[in-house]
């Protein structure tokens, strides 16, 4: 009988002794919970990257290429920013979810930002918010009101603070959900512009055209002359991410950057204005010659790089933070842009050309590296694949499961839009769209 009671003691005495280095295991569930960051560059294609791949001027984004599943990522007219940001946070058309282009005529016929107060479907941001998972959203395009969920949505409303007098910052609050989170990224708006060009190695395009074409005025084009607030505001998206990345959990980061389509809107200003005529006369009388547009593209990926470079290094720098080691990163942007008669451009195309493409990068741990065929309607269904959340039915796209290893169930289910709240029009805000939009030649 002794001898079975020391037995019991020793058993017992075992079991205590190993209890706390069970009890400060990491849950496994927690441990596998997938983690997504989805990174918009608006405008950004391979025609024009391509060639600085092949020069050796983009190292890590062509090695992140090798390893990642890649597309050109065929997208939908009318190729306008707000329509397809939200078709790529939806995966829906803009006949569901109901932002139609960039404005639209009040009952006075006055014109109207669309906004995300008229969107009619969730974003994958608020699909996660009913699947209990966090999210960190940060500009997306046509996100202000923001939408309030478990987690931070910084509205594209914010990076106007850059041209907005610190005396008046707070009034723009509301640009941040939960609004307390506006007072304490508030004090991250740079608007020191050399120093920012300096920090992110940004040209000052502006400076540049004035020095070379002194006798031009760069009025004509206002995506130039308003290059410097575009710096700004991307830089001021970046040190957002970064921040955020660092001090908030999460399940989803979603971030977007416009510089790469703001630059090519005015890039072919850098070109004599005769020679330009001259090239798109020869377009247009159907004389010139595929390598003359390999040239004219070549050339326009030349001025484009020090703006890849940048995008290249906010890429890399976020794969460089200990706590998204294992994420998936989704790299997309919603259109590219092609050199016809009327210029250098991705929308008033001529009737029957195809809209050009973007581009698409998925990488991480679990991916399947080579080129897959995709749309801007896969990525929000991919999201979700990759988050093993279940897919919405009614998505106009599907999940890019060939760009994994592993395979998961079918699930589907029905994801409605949450009751809109308290998303009431600024008339303020919808002033300041208009002449943001004016800005970059759209009205």
């Amino acid at each position: 009988m002794n001898r079975i009671r020391n037995s019991i003691l020793v058993l017992t005495l075992l079991a205590l002794a190993l209890m706390p280095a069970a009890c400060s295991r990491p849950a496994p569930r927690e441990a596998k919970r997938p983690l997504v960051v989805l990174l918009g560059f608006d405008g950004a294609n391979w025609p024009t990257i391509d060639p600085l791949l092949a020069q050796g001027k983009l190292p890590f984004l062509k090695a992140l290429r090798q390893r990642s599943a890649w597309a050109d990522l065929q997208t939908i007219l009318p190729t306008k920013s707000s329509v397809i940001w939200t078709s790529i946070a939806t995966g829906k058309t803009m006949q569901k979810h109901g932002i139609l282009d960039f404005t639209y005529l009040e009952a006075n016929h006055l014109p109207v930002p669309f906004s995300n107060a008229e969107r009619r479907e969730p974003a994958i941001w608020q699909i996660l918010d009913q699947n209990r998972r966090r999210s960190v959203v940060l500009n997306w395009f046509a996100s202000y009101p923001p939408d309030r969920i478990d987690g931070i949505v910084v509205s594209d409303h914010f990076r106007r603070l850059t041209i907005r007098p610190p005396e008046k910052a707070a009034e723009m609050a509301d640009s941040v959900t939960p609004e307390i989170e506006f007072y304490k990224l508030k004090r991250l708006v740079d608007r020191n512009y050399p120093a920012v060009l300096a920090r992110t190695g940004l040209p000052d395009f502006l400076a540049e055209y004035r020095r070379d074409f002194p006798q031009s005025s760069p009025e004509r084009t206002f995506t130039l002359l308003h290059y410097p607030t575009f710096a700004l505001q991307d830089a001021l998206v970046e040190d957002l991410t970064m921040h955020l990345v660092r001090r908030e959990k999460f399940d989803l980061l979603a971030a977007y950057f416009r510089l790469p389509d703001e630059v090519q809107h005015f890039v072919n200003r850098f070109v004599p204005e005769a020679e330009n005529d001259r090239f798109f006369a020869d377009i247009w009388n159907k004389k010139i010659t595929p390598q003359q547009l390999r040239q004219r593209t070549e050339w326009i990926a030349g001025r484009l790089e020090p703006v890849y470079r940048y995008m290249e290094s906010v890429i890399q720098r976020l794969m460089a933070e200990p706590k998204l080691k294992d994420a998936t990163f989704i790299v997309c942007s919603d259109h590219g842009f092609s050199l016809y008669y009327g210029g250098y451009n991705h929308y008033n195309l001529p009737e029957g050309m195809t809209p050009p493409p973007g581009i698409l990068l998925v990488t991480g741990p679990e991916v399947r590296a080579g080129k897959v065929q995709a749309g801007v309607y896969d990525i929000a269904p991919t999201v979700l694949y990759a988050l093993g959340l279940p897919l919405d039915r009614r998505m106009d796209g599907r999940p890019l499961k060939e760009a994994f290893r592993f395979t998961r169930k079918g699930e589907f289910t029905t994801y409605k839009m949450p009751a809109p709240g308290s998303k009431k029009r600024n008339p303020q805000a919808d002033q300041e769209g208009l002449d943001e939009l004016k800005t970059l030649g759209y009205l």
